[in-house]
């Protein structure tokens, strides 16, 4: 998620430098329109604030197990609080283990059941709610063939540290699928990796949170159980 963050304003910083025409974040250069939210409803879901101390609140093992189940005698939980905070329970699955290399050297890793939420952040009160919406989806949406060529253009002026950094995050952007939820919050994009799941990113109004969820291989099962957890967050600012 730093790296999300980190990213999210080095593409912002390079793309805003642009003169010119502003399109807007919903049409590409082409005339295509992109997968970005239609919803520019005025709420701020701000309610979720008192949860940043408590994750436990925030999405509880009940609610976590009213969507799934959690049968295990064996369950591991982890809970801390703050913007980079999560409350997340692994368990054992019935998968066989997957091996990761790491500087060189192969481990085995058990592939666990993991279901939970993690990375409560807000914009800022004063914030616009359709401006936090095309930063968000700036994010994750595929970028335009214009958009990209005016970032490439704002980064050969940068001084060579920048440049570097920016060139190394826009190749990690460019391996990054991520697939729009219609109708989850202000915004919400979903990706699968196969050893470590799915990954729902919600933005609403000002509230930003990630649901967590690997309950098998299929990414269309782990990706409606994230939906409905991610729906018991934002039910809270009914």
């Amino acid at each position: 998620m730093k790296k999300t963050l980190f990213l999210t304003g080095m593409v912002l910083l390079l793309f805003s430098c642009n003169s010119g025409n502003k399109e807007s974040s919903e049409t590409s250069a082409d005339g295509k329109t992109e997968k970005v939210s239609k919803k520019n409803s005025n709420k701020s879901y701000d309610c979720l604030k008192k949860f940043e101390d408590d994750y436990s609140l925030l999405l509880t093992k009940e609610e976590m197990t009213s969507v799934y189940p959690i049968n295990s005698d064996k369950v591991k939980e982890q809970l801390r609080s703050g913007s980079y905070g999560e409350h997340m329970y692994q368990w054992p699955s019935n998968r066989p283990s997957f091996t990761m290399e790491v500087s060189g050297m192969k481990m085995e890793l058990p592939d666990e059941n993991t279901m939970g939420v993690k990375n409560l952040s807000f914009y800022s009160d004063k914030s616009n709610i359709k401006s936090n919406i095309e930063n968000f989806d700036m994010a994750y949406k595929e970028l335009s063939e214009k958009e990209l060529d005016q970032i490439q253009e704002n980064l050969a002026k940068q001084e060579d540290e920048i440049k570097k950094t920016g060139e190394d995050f826009m190749k990690v952007r460019a391996k990054r699928s991520w697939d729009f939820i219609e109708g989850l919050g202000s915004s919400a994009w979903y990706k699968w990796n196969e050893q470590w799941g799915g990954e729902l990113v919600v933005l609403a109004g000002i509230s930003k949170f990630t649901i967590i969820t690997k309950i098998s291989a299929n990414p269309d099962e782990n990706r409606e159980i994230a939906k409905k957890l991610a729906e018991k967050v934002l039910a809270k600012c009914k």
